[in-house]
């Protein structure tokens, strides 16, 4: 009994955390470039951009609201770890 739902949630769990270790590498090419040209961290328009993209692409709109903080907590995180990165950058320290 659910075994096999299990698994299947097991092996996407594996793709994602796969494509979250590509997305932190790409974030923390984005917060190098942030901190040598003084861009703020956070750009709102550019979150909004994204959300507002994926949603409209899913096969599911019932499901915007939870792809929506989906993408918000993404997003915290990415910008938590690019701090994390340009805090290093500050102190003469490669992340």
């Amino acid at each position: 009994m659910l075994e096999a739902e299990r698994q299947e949630i097991n092996e996407i769990d594996a793709q994602l955390t796969a494509l979250f270790e590509k997305r932190l590498a790409v974030a923390h090419k984005i917060a190098t470039v942030k901190y040598e040209n003084k861009i703020p961290l956070t750009n709102v328009l550019r979150e909004q951009e994204v959300i507002s993209q994926q949603t409209a692409a899913l096969a599911d709109p019932t499901l915007a609201p939870y792809l929506t903080d989906w993408y918000r907590s993404t997003m915290l995180i990415a910008k938590q770890y690019q701090a994390h990165v340009i805090k290093g950058l500050q102190n003469g320290k490669s992340v």
